[in-house]
């Protein structure tokens, strides 16, 4: 994430955002992907409540987020060290077994995607699962509190993901921190 303004939201208003954070509901089928000894990387791991429930299925987890704000909030709730970096500073090779990145690369500035999605397959070990779940729409944007968000549908999601196996996207309504009914994107690759 390299928006200024987004960054100032989340760090200003991390403590709120981790009280009405909730564990994503696709976490169980990702868990359910991956063999027991998993590494797991976070990406975007916010307040660090979808990082505790990696943790507690057993995987090591490493959980990332560019917001100082939100990596301290789940130092507190969780006990989670969070590594605070943006996406296009991501420099791990062949680490991990799955890749978490639930509705946070959506704030990436869309010409920075193609860079992000290449090196998070670096990060990824041959036959990791990537899960990815973004807010959809066709022009870059920011929403009523001021964050970033991204254009994106099916058509630039799959391009992103057109060299990874067995690749599901689908579309959904729903609403998220603002309240405000929206498209979302759900995707599953294997690297």
């Amino acid at each position: 994430m390299k928006d200024a303004r987004t960054l100032a939201f989340y760090d200003a208003e991390a403590h709120a955002y981790a009280a009405q954070s909730k564990q994503a509901g696709r976490l169980r089928d990702f868990i359910a992907a991956l063999s027991t000894d998993a590494r797991v990387l976070d990406l975007g791991c916010g307040a660090g409540a979808d990082s505790a429930a990696l943790r507690s299925a057993g995987f090591g987890v490493v959980s990332v987020d560019a917001s100082a704000g939100l990596a301290a909030e789940a130092k507190r709730l969780w006990d989670i060290d969070v590594r605070v970096l943006e996406f296009g500073q991501l420099d791990y090779a062949d680490a991990f077994d799955g890749v978490w990145a639930s509705a946070s690369l959506h704030h990436a500035p869309t010409e920075t995607l193609p860079d992000i999605f290449a090196r998070i397959r670096r990060a990824m070990r041959a036959g990791g699962h990537f899960h990815a779940t973004l807010k959809a729409g066709g022009a870059d944007r920011r929403d009523a509190l001021g964050r970033f968000f991204c254009a994106m549908d099916e058509e630039a999601l799959a391009t992103l993901v057109a060299d990874w196996r067995d690749v599901r996207i689908e579309r959904h309504q729903g609403s998220g921190y603002d309240g405000v009914a929206t498209p979302w994107l759900w995707l599953r690759a294997v690297a």
